[in-house]
Order: C-alpha cells, then sequence, then structure tokens
C-alpha cells in the first residue's frame, strides 16, 4: 500500500521544523509508526465489516514494522499466514449432520455435511476435519484433512477493496502529519 503526500506539503513542513533538532524526522517518523499501527486496525476492521473471521486471527496474521530510526524513515504493514481454520470462523458449530460455518455475514450459514471438529494432532487446537474418499467412497476412519476458509489477504487485494484501503490509509496520514508538526511545535514554545 502506497500513502502519497505532496512535495509541497512535505517542504512546507520541513520549513516549519527546521529550527528544531531533529524536528521533521521525528514528527515523520511518529506519523509513519502511528499510520502502519492504524492501518492494522482499520485492515482488521475493514475484513469484519463482512466476514465472520476472529478478530484475534486477523491481528495475529498482521505485522506492523515500524521505523528503525530518523535516519531510516520507512515503516509498513505485512499480512501473511497459511490458510485460517474454520474453527477461527465466529459461531462454527458441530451438528449431528456436520459443521455448520458462516464464514461471510451476507450468505448465511452453511453446513459442511460429514465435517466433525476434533483437536489437531500437534497443537491441540481445534480444527474441523472432514473424511477423504476413497473411490467415490468416504473412509470409516483415517485419512481425515482439514477444511480451511479463504486467506483474509484475498480480500484485501481485490480492485475493489484495494482503493479503499489506501484512501484510509491516506485519510490517517494526512491527519497524523498534521498532528505530529503541531506537537513538534508546540514541544518548544
Amino acid at each position: 500500500m502506497d500513502v502519497k503526500i505532496s512535495k509541497s506539503d512535505l517542504n512546507r513542513a520541513e520549513r516549519m521544523l527546521s529550527g528544531i533538532k531533529s524536528g521533521f524526522p521525528k514528527a515523520f517518523k511518529r506519523t509513519l509508526d502511528k499510520t502502519a499501527s492504524g492501518s492494522k486496525t482499520d485492515l482488521v476492521a475493514f475484513v469484519r465489516e463482512r466476514y465472520n473471521y476472529k478478530a484475534k486471527v486477523l491481528r495475529e496474521r498482521i505485522t506492523v514494522y515500524k521505523c528503525p530510526s530518523y535516519k531510516h524513515l520507512n515503516s509498513s504493514v505485512r499480512s501473511v499466514g497459511p490458510g485460517v481454520h474454520l474453527t477461527d470462523i465466529a459461531q462454527t458449530r458441530q451438528t449431528g449432520r456436520g459443521v455448520t460455518v458462516n464464514v461471510k455475514k451476507a450468505t448465511g450459514r452453511k453446513l459442511i455435511p460429514h465435517a466433525f471438529i476434533a483437536p489437531g494432532r500437534h497443537s491441540g487446537k481445534k480444527i474441523v476435519f472432514i473424511r477423504e474418499t476413497v473411490q467415490g467412497k468416504r473412509v470409516s476412519r483415517y485419512p481425515i484433512s482439514p477444511i480451511y476458509a479463504s486467506h483474509p489477504e484475498v480480500i484485501y487485494n481485490t480492485d475493489e477493496n484495494w482503493p479503499k484501503i489506501e484512501k484510509q490509509a491516506d485519510t490517517r496520514f494526512r491527519k497524523n502529519f498534521d498532528h505530529e508538526v503541531e506537537v513538534v511545535l508546540k514541544g518548544i514554545a
């Protein structure tokens, strides 16, 4: 995601803060860091608006890299991770006929026949499994396969959603930049 600020705004802020030691880098670093942290919150809220992913799961996938120093003014937000288990979707339930899950709020609950919830072998975390089929018949015991929901990154990275996310980040950046310039200026008065 790219946030753009005009060269004239940067030059004006740099001139205003030129008499203050590390004034501009301090304000710019704080702005970048706050914008990155806020963008993480925006991404979680954006997905949870239409999907039932648990907020904790989304926050664990998103990492904020803040500016390491005043000389390296660069921060970023990165979202990666393995597939999301269906048990990390709110209101996933075991029923007598399978597992019901409501991934997308607009579609409602769906039944996955013959699926079941059991603890994972190594993690102990509850996972939705389904028995595999051999020659068109479900096996009676093993092998079983976990079922995953789509990656939240697929939701962010669409032609429809990405401009909205960038606009939110741009608005947040401008608001934070104005505030931080003001804070640095008031710090010497």
